[in-house]
Formats: C-alpha cells, sequence, structure tokens
C-alpha cells in the first residue's frame, strides 16, 4: 500500500474549484498577501481563462499533466518567487504588460505618476507634437501609457539595462505604440547626448530607484532576493538619482516645461527642497498623495 504524506496530501485537488480553494488556502497559510486573489490570478493564467470563467468551471476535472504543472508554479510562488515573474504579466492602467525576472515589476501607485502626467501634457498642448522624457523606463509602462493616452507626442524612454529596454519595446510592439517611443540605452539623461536638444522637452518624468541602505535591508526576500537591485536602491540615503534628474533637467526642459517624480514614503519634503535649492524651477511645486494617502508624485515647472 502506498502512504501518501502530509505534504504530498496538501496539493490535492481535482477541479478547478478545489484547486482554486485550496491554493488560496497555502498562500494564505504561507503569509502571502491577497491570498485569494492571487491564486484567481495563478489559475486564470494557468488555465487560460478570466478570473470570472474559473468560476463558471469550477466543476471541470484538472488532467494530471495540468495538475503536475499548476504544482510547479504553486511551488514557485511559496518559494517566494514574485506571482509576475510566475505568469510573466502584470496589470497598468487597464493594460496588460509582459515582465520578466530581472525588470522591476510595475506597482499600483504609479499609475498615480501617470495621470498627473496625462493630465498636465493635455493642458500644455499648444503645438502639433509633444516631447517628453522617460527616465528609467523599466518593462516601459510609463511611456506607453503615455503613449496610449496622448496623440501627438514623442516619448524618450531610457534605461541602463538593455534587458529592459527588450521588454519595454516588446510591450510597446504589443500596444500598437512603438513609433511613439524612441528607446534609448544609457543611464538617466547620458542616451541624450547628440539626441536631444537643449530646452526642447515639455516634461521629464522618473519612477527612479529610490530605496536607502536602511529600507534595502528590511525589503521583504520575494523583493530584495528577485528584482533588480539596481531599479531599487537609491544611494544610502536614496536620493542619488533624485539630484541627478533635478540638476540635470533645466537643460532639456523648455521654460514651463515640468518634472514628474514618484518618491517613497517620506521623502516628498526633501525632494521638494532639493528642487528648492536648484532655483531653476517655479516655487509653486506640487505634491500629489497616492489612494491610500501617502504624498506619492512631486511636480515642478521650470522657470
Amino acid at each position: 500500500m502506498k502512504f501518501e504524506t502530509m505534504r504530498e496530501n496538501k496539493y490535492k485537488f481535482q477541479t478547478v474549484g478545489q484547486a482554486l480553494k485550496n491554493i488560496s488556502k497555502i498562500f494564505k497559510n504561507k503569509g502571502i498577501i491577497n491570498s485569494e486573489r492571487e491564486s484567481e490570478i495563478l489559475l486564470s493564467y494557468f488555465l487560460g481563462m478570466s478570473r470570472v470563467e474559473i468560476y463558471l468551471n469550477s466543476d471541470r476535472v484538472l488532467k494530471n499533466i495540468e495538475k503536475i504543472q499548476l504544482i510547479k508554479k504553486l511551488k514557485k510562488r511559496i518559494d517566494k518567487i514574485p506571482l509576475q515573474y510566475i505568469t510573466k504579466h502584470q496589470e497598468f492602467m487597464g493594460m496588460d504588460f509582459w515582465v520578466e525576472k530581472g525588470v522591476l515589476i510595475p506597482r499600483p501607485e504609479t499609475e498615480i505618476l501617470v495621470e498627473e502626467v496625462i493630465k498636465r501634457l493635455k493642458n500644455l498642448k499648444y503645438s502639433d507634437n509633444l516631447e517628453v522624457a522617460d527616465l528609467g523606463t523599466g518593462t516601459g509602462v510609463i511611456a506607453i501609457s503615455i503613449a496610449k493616452f496622448i496623440e501627438d507626442i514623442i516619448i524618450y524612454a531610457t534605461d541602463i539595462s538593455k534587458k529592459s529596454l527588450q521588454i519595454a519595446f516588446k510591450n510597446a510592439q504589443k500596444h500598437n505604440c512603438k513609433d511613439k517611443i524612441k528607446f534609448l540605452q544609457g543611464d538617466l539623461f547620458k542616451p541624450f547626448m547628440g539626441r536631444i536638444e537643449q530646452n526642447s522637452l515639455d516634461g521629464i518624468i522618473s519612477n527612479p530607484p529610490y530605496i536607502d541602505s536602511y529600507n534595502f535591508k528590511l525589503l521583504p526576500p520575494e523583493i530584495k532576493d528577485n528584482e533588480p537591485k539596481i531599479a531599487l536602491f537609491g544611494g544610502n540615503d536614496g536620493l542619488e538619482y533624485y539630484r541627478k534628474i533635478i540638476m540635470k533637467s533645466p537643460y532639456y526642459l523648455k521654460k514651463s516645461g515640468f518634472i514628474a517624480l514618484e518618491v517613497g514614503l517620506n521623502q516628498s519634503e526633501i525632494v521638494e527642497e532639493l528642487i528648492i535649492r536648484e532655483n531653476n524651477f517655479n516655487q509653486d511645486i506640487e505634491i500629489i498623495k497616492d489612494y491610500l494617502g501617502i504624498e506619492r508624485v512631486v511636480i515642478a515647472y521650470r522657470k
């Protein structure tokens, strides 16, 4: 007689509904936040169904090969691999984006930055074509979202990572806006040399690395051990990239052009002070809160 261990038994499920229930329970026991939602997303991705279809097909019996493959995905998540790296997908601004290990996973709070930028670009629309830059584009979600919502625009999207640019280009192709975005490899403004003229940009947007040394050590393993440090770590005080962006932006911005920066927890006032010290921006700096009431975006206009 074959005896099954408790470890094997916990993965026992025959139908879609049973799999959903068991996976959600396993995730919850492992301390995974939003365990029910994550189990829905994992099954949806794995079975090629919408989340609604999962419930409509709850009695569907899983094939043995499906169960084996699903358990492999499940174990990856239990081992603290981010769900987005398992499914290769992340939703942002109502669109689906390709994500892989080696690039930063887009966060919902960055949608606040994009929404505020789109709002201001629509107000700035005084010429046929606007030109903006997205520094540190990552998967391209900022540049692509802007391209989808603003009709006449050219976006210069830079990133130091070749892999990030490859994925960003793939996402731009998927969303039919690659002709509006110029992907350039290099750190921040370096790719602009010989390409972008002085005082030619309407806006400079960035969600730069902003985690300091102390808080980097406190990051949960699924972030610290999986997402690229270069996309997270902002120097000892977390402000290294803000200083560079704030110092160089006036050279490339048109008069009354703006910078829009995503900031971390308790960083908005410090970043505001850096902008004031630069003395090339108007003093009426805007700070926008996210849906949790955290000051998340800082916007300033060039004098």
